[in-house]
């Protein structure tokens, strides 16, 4: 800490005096994190957790549906969570995009019935 306010010195962005008064008791940087707590329905299919850098981008209706096509496509949360970014960066997200997929292990993707798609909301997507 101290090699850091010393190079602040040396480029002017504060004095010598301003540092000399600077006393660091504990940490100097504090974590608390925030924790929720909800109960999931029997019927649920995984657990979608994402950074700002998709949630930015894309509204949670539509990532769930993406999320479960493509799950439903292939089953593999692995490269859900890749198409998933990417589609996040393909409309624009100039963020870090961090996303978690958890199969909750309760769903046959493959024997899900296709989903009912709204061409005028797919051609508006287009456009």
């Amino acid at each position: 800490m101290e090699r850091m306010l010393e190079k602040g010195v040396e480029e002017g962005r504060w004095s010598q005096k301003f540092i000399s008064r600077i006393q660091f008791n504990g940490d100097l940087v504090a974590a608390y994190p925030d924790i929720f707590q909800l109960a999931l329905g029997s019927d649920a299919e995984f657990l979608l957790l994402a950074s700002d850098g998709l949630w930015d981008y894309m509204n949670s209706l539509d990532a769930v549906a993406f999320v479960r096509n493509q799950l439903r496509q292939h089953g593999d949360v692995q490269i859900a969570c890749e198409a998933l970014a990417q589609a996040a960066l393909d409309q624009g997200s100039q963020d870090n995009v961090s996303i978690v997929i958890a199969d909750l292990g309760h769903t046959d993707w493959q024997s899900l019935p296709l989903p009912q798609y709204n061409f005028l909301y797919e051609l508006g997507q287009v456009l």
